[in-house]
């Protein structure tokens, strides 16, 4: 007899990550047998409504999917650590704060680092300068990108 661990397994599943203006993120999974997503965790980060500095303008993963980032336009980045538990749930992190102050974000992307701990980078540009310069020479200087590197602690995935 030919046992197949995949009968008696469940099947890994992919999860879709969404981010809103509500100051909410969703973690949905597909189900077959209704055609529906379904809410598997939600997480209130902020306030309703855009604003600069409430993140949910930028939403990244990392490549094993072990972390999600999510960023806002200005200063405010959180991440949120997903693991299993021993039922294998999902289970998400209470959000780590990863802000820097006088920055504006372009854009944010989960680092492919195999095995090793979950890493991010974002493209910012720093405007501390100009908000400190009254002849405005600062701002014309500000327009330089600069990469900043996030790095993360342990997850099990």
């Amino acid at each position: 007899m030919l046992l197949l661990p995949s009968l008696f397994t469940p099947p890994p599943s992919d999860y879709a990550v969404v981010g809103s203006d509500s100051g909410r993120i969703v973690i949905l999974d597909y189900d077959p047998r209704i055609s529906s997503f379904v809410k598997v965790h939600q997480e209130t980060f902020g306030k309703s409504g855009t604003r600069r500095i409430v993140p949910g303008q930028y939403l990244a993963t990392d490549p094993k999917g072990r972390a999600v980032m999510i960023a806002a336009m200005e200063k405010s980045k959180l991440v949120y650590i997903l693991n299993r538990d021993a039922a294998a749930n999902l289970t998400i992190s209470s959000p780590l704060e990863a802000h820097r102050n006088s920055s504006i974000v372009h854009h944010i992307v989960g680092v492919d680092v195999g095995f090793e701990n979950p890493m991010f980078a974002a493209l910012e540009v720093d405007y501390a300068e100009s908000d400190q310069d009254p002849t405005g020479e600062a701002a014309k200087n500000a327009g330089k990108v600069r990469l900043g590197v996030i790095f993360f602690g342990s997850c099990i995935l």
